[in-house]
Formats: structure tokens, sequence, C-alpha cells
């Protein structure tokens, strides 16, 4: 009987270098994937935050204008009431 594994052991060998290698480009490959969503999520989280912001700016305003049309409606009646009396 003649040792034939040594070629098995040959490709086994090969196979397993060529496995590791694969996994180093895969867990490299992952490493970037996984650093440039953060990188996003930072830049979304951004984004949500001035855009919060910009909203609560635009309500604030919104209300602001409300408040001031109703003043601005109640000094109009109070001079249409002065120059009905005026007039008369």
């Amino acid at each position: 009987y003649s040792d034939q594994s040594g070629p098995i052991v040959g490709i086994l060998k090969q196979m397993k270098e060529t496995m590791e290698g694969d996994l180093a480009s895969m867990t490299k490959d992952e490493e970037a994937a996984k650093a440039a969503f953060e990188e996003l999520v930072a830049a979304k989280e951004k984004e949500i935050a001035a855009n919060s912001k910009a909203i609560e700016d635009k309500t604030a305003r919104h209300g602001d204008v409300g408040v001031k049309i109703e003043e601005l409606k109640a000094d109009l009646e109070d001079t249409s009431a002065s120059y009905d009396e005026d007039k008369k």
C-alpha cells in the first residue's frame, strides 16, 4: 500500500489558502461598507435635525403671522369704527 493522500492534502491546503484569502477580502469589504453606512447614517441624522429645526422655525413663524393678522384685523375694525364716527 502506497500513500496516495499527498495530492489530496495539497489540494485541501490550496483550498484553505484560497478560502482564507477570500475571507480576508470579504471582511475588508464588509468593514468598508459598514464605515460607509455609518457615515451615511450620521449625515442623514444631521439632515433630519436640520429639517426638524426648519419645521419648528416655520411653525413658529406661521403662528406669529396668524397673531399679526388677527391684530391687524382688530386694528382695521377699530379704524373703520373711528372713521364711521368721524363721518357722522
